[in-house]
């Protein structure tokens, strides 16, 4: 739970804009591995995923809306997305 960085492991549009480094809010203690269709990770005692992809369809496992400026980019290349 708390601030975590963002690795990206793919070009995704919803990440247009992210930078490593970037920080995002988790706000609970449930974690789904890292696997195939991750566009993101982050290290949570291991690689976890943080964003994942597949076809038109993405998830993020932490809260965009609690993340300040790096949620905002988020949820705005979401919007564009669509």
């Amino acid at each position: 739970m708390g601030w975590n960085q963002l690795v990206a492991l793919q070009n995704d549009p919803l990440l247009t804009g992210i930078v490593a480094g970037d920080c995002v809010y988790f706000v609970h203690t449930f974690r789904c591995g890292s696997g195939c269709g991750n566009a993101a990770t982050t290290e949570y005692g291991a690689p976890i995923s943080a964003v994942a992809r597949r076809g038109n369809f993405w998830c993020t496992q932490f809260h965009p809306e609690c993340s300040a400026r790096v949620g905002a980019r988020i949820l705005e290349n979401f919007l564009r997305l669509h």
